[in-house]
């Protein structure tokens, strides 16, 4: 994260801009859904390009300089629909409306605060990938675009972020990365229908993970990451029933049991190769900050962003859905994020609490 100072501007001076983004949000919405139609039409082309430019330029006159490179980029992108050299997609819709959302809400976020943080990595790698648009042929855009709006809006994480299908190899091939998602993903599934509080939990664990991810601009591999989701809990699976379901607090020697879970976990995918970064991550997603944690006692600096992401999602998922020796520790989202945000620096890392504040006050807002 970057801090950024706000200009001193008069207070009237960011109402008007809001006013005129608001006005040319609405221009390029009404020429979008024209472009859903016939997607050729050039005048309306021309009227997305004029809104985005515009906001560009509003902003870099009165010096609210942090999001002024983002929006070029997509001008960029913008620029080579309306000349022609690029097919239009329906995402582009979906871009432009989360671009032109995200700049309202930082510009209101200038006119009621003197400073704010920047996600200015996840920015980075919006234009990077951007420019990797301009440069490709068309053919090989569309997937572009789709990650593309997946870093812009990282709490888009869509069903069909966690339903992989074959884009890469056939199933029989012997290293089809996607088919073995779908194989740890029916895996998972059959052990979650051991216990009633299982269910669904490695898909919404993997929602938030990805999302969290996304917003610090994707850093880890999302297939290893999805794979790690699924996995990292299977060795629950063979712990006895009674000790599953036990209300009362568990003994040290429970305890001993359970930790293991993480061996038998990893255990799954030693002989595959090229998951040797999930299987990382398996094993260290119970370790902590302050090196409290298990199995090696590591601290913040050793463990790998993956493992700290699935730390996160797994004690946020565990304050919010109950599990049988939790009934109390149910909490609701908003004291939950309180709770993680306290756990900073000791259970979990400090730098993915930050980033899983910004994930979920941006996904609140998008339930509004």
């Amino acid at each position: 994260m970057t801090i950024f100072e706000r200009p001193m501007i008069e207070p009237e001076v960011y109402q008007e801009l809001l006013d005129e983004i608001r006005e040319l949000h609405q221009q390029a919405e009404n020429s979008l859904i024209a472009l859903e139609h016939d997607a050729n039409n050039e005048q309306h082309q021309h009227s997305v390009y004029r809104a985005i430019h515009t906001i560009k330029g509003d902003l870099g006159i009165i010096g609210l300089s942090p999001m002024v490179p983002l929006i070029g980029a997509i001008e960029d992108l913008l620029d080579l629909i309306r000349r022609g050299q690029m097919t239009y997609n329906s995402v582009f819709s979906d871009i432009v409306l989360s671009l032109i959302d995200q700049v309202t809400q930082f510009v209101e976020q200038c006119q009621h605060q003197a400073s704010m943080d920047i996600p200015q990595q996840r920015y980075q790698r919006i234009i990077d990938l951007s420019a990797d648009i301009v440069a490709s042929p068309d053919s090989r855009r569309p997937p572009l675009l789709s990650r593309l709006l997946a870093l812009l809006s990282p709490e888009l994480v869509l069903d069909a972020d966690i339903q992989p299908e074959h884009h890469y190899r056939p199933p029989h091939t012997e290293d089809d990365w996607d088919y073995d998602l779908r194989f740890f993903r029916r895996l998972m599934a059959e052990v979650e229908k051991r216990s009633s509080y299982w269910h669904d939990r490695a898909d919404r664990q993997l929602k938030i993970a990805l999302m969290i991810n996304r917003y610090a601009g994707s850093p880890v591999d999302e297939r290893q990451l999805t794979a790690a989701c699924y996995v990292h809990d299977f060795g629950m699976g063979f712990m006895p029933l009674k000790l599953l379901h036990q209300t009362a607090t568990l003994t040290s020697e429970q305890h001993k049991t359970i930790q293991n879970h993480v061996y038998l976990s990893a255990k799954l995918l030693e002989n595959l190769d090229y998951w040797k970064s999930a299987k990382l991550m398996v094993l260290q997603h119970h370790e902590q900050a302050d090196g409290n944690g298990y199995p090696l006692g590591l601290k913040d600096a050793e463990i790998s962003d993956g493992a700290k992401i699935l730390a996160l999602v797994d004690t946020f998922d565990a304050m919010t859905h109950e599990r049988a020796h939790q009934h109390h520790l149910k909490r609701p989202i908003s004291r939950a994020v309180a709770e993680i945000n306290r756990l900073a620096g000791t259970q979990l890392s400090p730098y993915w609490v930050t980033v899983f504040n910004e994930a979920m006050n941006n996904l609140v807002k998008s339930w509004r």
